[in-house]
């Protein structure tokens, strides 16, 4: 799986580049040579990624949030009204699509639509566990508009239970569904669809052919590579799947193990369960248990957000429908109490769309008041070039996050309340300890606490991303068990303010960290952490507004030689500990860490991208901005899929002056552009600041 990533990374490198890469690539093949000899000592290993091999890209999108009290809507009602109409959802739904561009400019004639739901459960419609039906319904009713009876939908989900007489012979124990969406309504909806001369089916994504499901699978290449290492870059699909030229991605929106279900998760549903197994972690007998998702089996090693990610690369996701009608906190499946009510239900009668997964993702989680950056898929779907979870490049259309947002209650299973740890850092070592009776005391670097190192210099590695909570330095240097040693691990981070944190924090043995050159956290002795559990105690720091220094010693000498650590908001509650403090962003790069911002609003005074008018537009609109003296700045517009369209200014402002600029609709040809909504982007230095969004209408 290695050689796919460098591999597609060769691709459009610079010298400077290659030289950077092909150092990566000697590493690599060093660590192939030590894995042939049985140097590795876990099943498993980590990876380490140079930020020259990602495929993180910086593109502006549009994410569109509806609540069901919208004035807009022809049958408004109250978020919390549980009589919510179909009517009403069809409306929320159009309009959500709407507001993000619509789909005529993603689907076309004779195309074939995959939308994927997320039914694993026989429980109705709104319960919280399974997509709402009526959210389905009004997006087929949506694409089979644009060209009536000549779009082929297919509603496919490789459901958990087993449904064909294969999979029944699996020897699972979960109870056999008599016939595939055997949830209330999904049979009524293809019924209804199909009289109306819609060109609906639905799949069994796990094969629906009563004897050979397999006949419809084939093993395919993740595109550039896979994050999972188990799986070894391929996966078995559908064929329903492979051949969609347009898959929508429509999850309902809940907490989960991995943090949250929502757009991305839902693409776990795509691995056929009668290959993978009931559940999908266990395979299956006739295939000697030889495929299976490995999620959790092998940590420390968590690779169920890789597989996710993965799996995300081969659904190329085109557009997203997320169902908050009724959603779940706490827990993925719905909890029935005794007077048949759900107790873990959150009723937020909302409908979000975009068509960047990983955007959407982002909102999902800040409208369950987490942080986007504590989901591991979501950080990672940006690494891998999936989309943006960048604030500043995110327009928010519709209603608000502040407006919507409802506080959920966390997962309570370890792993999901510790959130994500630092994965980005600066390695120094590994110092051998000889004789010494004390080592992590001992100042293997001198002035240990002062230092400041900048990328590969004075002995410090490169910017290394670690690819699990736990940065395992075992594996990273390559030692045996009976290494002793110690060694360092820098990174810093910029804060949004002075304030009070909670530094969550695991090792199995001795550790030191400072922040900004002070001990923050000192443990001399050794522990057990357990495989599912990333932090060993929490301790409440002090931070500062802007640039912080972070440095962790740690000590190998007979434990895994791991340690994780977050930086969190303070927090008595444990239903919602372990959020990342909003806004806080690790580097390894001093210098652009001083750029760093928590939010846009916190650039306002300084650099602001005001209101276009007239809005919406159907000749030319006029666009103010402000910036601060002597900066490189520039306003771009793309459209609603992230593509440029056109370069509007690019030049030096005066002191605080507030200009604009004129957009007469064309593009960089000249040529008038279609009607819908655009993206207008400051940019300083190459860094968007601000989005705002505007209406061209013919």
């Amino acid at each position: 799986m290695k050689s796919f990533w460098l591999y597609n990374s060769l691709r459009g490198y610079r010298p400077i580049k290659l030289v950077v890469l092909f150092l990566s690539l000697s590493v690599w093949l060093w660590w192939d040579l030590s894995q042939a000899k049985g140097t590795m000592t876990t099943a498993f290993k980590s990876f380490f990624l140079s930020r020259d091999i990602d495929g993180k890209t910086s593109t502006p999108t549009v994410v569109g949030i509806v609540r069901s009290d919208d004035r807009l809507l022809g049958n408004p009602v109250d978020v919390n009204d549980p009589s919510i109409s179909y009517a009403t959802i069809e409306q929320m739904v159009r309009r959500a699509i709407d507001l993000v561009g619509g789909l005529r400019g993603i689907v076309k004639s004779g195309n074939t639509v995959l939308i994927k739901p997320n039914i694993v459960e026989y429980d109705p419609s709104g319960c919280g566990e399974v997509t709402d039906v009526r959210v389905v319904k009004a997006l087929v009713k949506i694409v089979d508009e644009i060209d009536h009876g000549k779009i082929h939908i297919v509603v496919g989900e490789g459901s958990p239970r087993p449904f064909t007489a294969f999979e029944k012979a699996t020897g699972s124990k979960f109870t056999p569904w008599v016939q595939l969406f055997d949830v209330p309504g999904y049979q009524v909806l293809k019924a209804e669809m199909v009289a109306a001369g819609v060109d609906l089916r639905l799949s069994n994504l796990n094969g629906n052919s009563d004897t050979n499901p397999w006949s419809e699978l084939a093993l395919v290449d993740v595109p550039g590579g896979g994050y999972a290492q188990p799986q070894a870059g391929k996966y078995y699909l559908h064929q329903d799947v492979r051949n969609a030229d347009v898959f929508i991605s429509v999850p309902v929106m809940k907490i989960h193990e991995p943090g949250i279900t929502v757009a991305m998760k839902n693409q776990i549903g795509i691995a056929p369960s009668s290959l993978y197994g009931f559940s999908k972690s266990s395979g299956v007998a006739q295939d000697n248990y030889r495929h299976k998702l490995t999620h959790n089996s092998t940590a420390p090693y968590n690779w169920t957000d890789k597989e996710i990610v993965d799996l995300c690369k081969l659904a190329k996701i085109k557009f997203v429908v997320v169902d908050a009608i009724a959603c779940l906190e706490e827990h993925k499946d719905a909890i029935w109490g005794l007077n048949g009510t759900v107790t873990n239900l959150v009723r937020m009668n909302t409908v979000i769309a975009g068509v960047d997964p990983v955007a959407v993702d982002h909102v999902c989680s800040r409208l369950m008041g987490l942080n986007p950056d504590d989901i591991e898929h979501i950080t990672l779907g940006e690494r891998a070039g999936l989309g943006t979870n960048d604030p500043a490049l995110i327009s928010i259309v519709g209603a608000s996050i502040e407006a919507t947002k409802k506080r959920f209650k966390k997962n309570r299973q370890p792993s999901a309340e510790f959130g994500q740890s630092n994965r980005d850092w600066l390695l120094n070592g590994p110092f051998p300890i000889g004789s010494i009776s004390n080592p992590i005391d001992q100042e293997f670097i001198p002035n240990e606490a002062s230092v400041a190192p900048s990328v590969g210099i004075a002995n410090w590695s490169q910017s290394t991303y670690f690819i699990n909570d736990r940065i395992n330095l075992r594996d990273y240097y390559q030692l045996g068990a009976s290494a002793q040693v110690v060694s360092y691990a820098l990174s810093y981070f910029n804060a949004p303010a002075d304030q009070q944190a909670e530094l969550w924090v695991g090792s199995d043995e001795a550790l030191k960290i400072y922040i900004n050159g002070n001990l923050a956290y000192t443990y001399y002795g050794t522990r057990t952490l357990p495989n599912e559990l990333y932090y060993s105690e929490i301790k409440k720091v002090s931070i500062k507004r802007g640039l912080n220094r972070l440095l962790v010693k740690s000590l190998q000498k007979s434990g895994s030689y791991d340690f994780s650590l977050n930086i969190c908001e303070v927090e008595s509650d444990a239903s919602y500990k372990g959020n990342r403090i909003w806004g806080l962003k690790f580097t390894t790069d001093a210098g652009a860490a001083t750029g760093i911002r928590a939010d846009q609003e916190a650039f306002a005074t300084e650099f602001e991208l005001q209101d276009g008018y007239p809005n919406p537009f159907n000749g030319s609109i006029r666009i103010p901005y402000k910036a601060p003296k002597d900066q490189e700045i520039a306003l771009d517009v793309y459209n609603t899929l992230g593509q440029k369209v056109k370069s509007l200014f690019d030049a030096r402002m005066g002191v605080h002056s507030t200009r604009s600029v004129t957009w007469d609709a064309t593009n960089e040809r000249g040529h008038v552009v279609a009607s819908g909504p655009y993206l207008v982007v400051l940019l300083h230095d190459g860094n968007p600041l601000a989005t705002k969004r505007i209406v061209f209408l013919k």
